[in-house]
């Protein structure tokens, strides 16, 4: 009697339509945030001088076409990056494999710039969840460090105001470490999960 040897391989921890959906989701959430930020920023009232007097009106200058064109080009970068990001290994029911540096890349990457551009936010998020679950400080600690360049990137060449506004710096750094404690309790319960059907 031949014993039969099984030819599937290892199941991967993250089906393709997972991740697909997650894409989706990012997708539409940017495209939506972006739009609904650069209409505001468009017609918001503002004040023009005229042969020497001001006007109030709805002004679209030149630099919102500029930003709303770096904010496209980044937001398509992030989504770009995000299925690669995203990715898993079988290998990962292992807690001494973490996942492949590939997606570590990746999400740094997205990391980088989902501040930047309000396209990139919701990839920026799922993939800061997905690298905090991993629940290892040596991909918890960069993607942190890569969330905080992205905000200091934003203060000195977005904003309009002189100087870096700590408030906003400490308010990002706040929602970054709340999706921290998001993913390491996902990661958490997933492995409790994963001893309990392994006996």
């Amino acid at each position: 009697m031949t014993e039969q040897v099984s030819t599937n391989g290892p199941r991967p921890l993250r089906s393709r339509t997972r991740t697909l959906t997650l894409w989706w989701i990012a997708a539409a959430g940017g495209l939506t945030l972006s739009v609904v930020f650069h209409m505001t920023q468009a017609f918001t009232p503002g004040t023009v001088s005229m042969l020497g007097g001001p006007v109030i009106g709805s002004v679209y200058d030149q630099p919102s076409i500029v930003m709303f064109s770096v904010d496209l080009c980044l937001g398509v970068l992030a989504l770009a990056l995000l299925p690669a990001a995203l990715t898993h290994d079988p290998m990962e029911v292992e807690e001494s494999y973490v996942g492949p540096p590939s997606a570590l890349v990746a999400g740094l990457v997205v990391l980088t710039v989902w501040m930047v551009s309000v396209m990139a936010a919701p990839a920026g998020a799922i993939v800061l969840i997905s690298i905090s679950s991993r629940l290892s400080a040596n991909w918890t600690v960069p993607a942190v460090f890569a969330s905080l360049l992205s905000i200091v990137v934003y203060e000195l060449t977005m904003s309009t105001d002189l100087g870096i506004d700590w408030v906003v710096i400490a308010m990002a750094m706040g929602v970054t470490l709340a999706l921290v404690g998001v993913g390491a309790l996902r990661g958490t319960l997933i492995r409790r999960q994963a001893r309990a059907a392994g006996g």
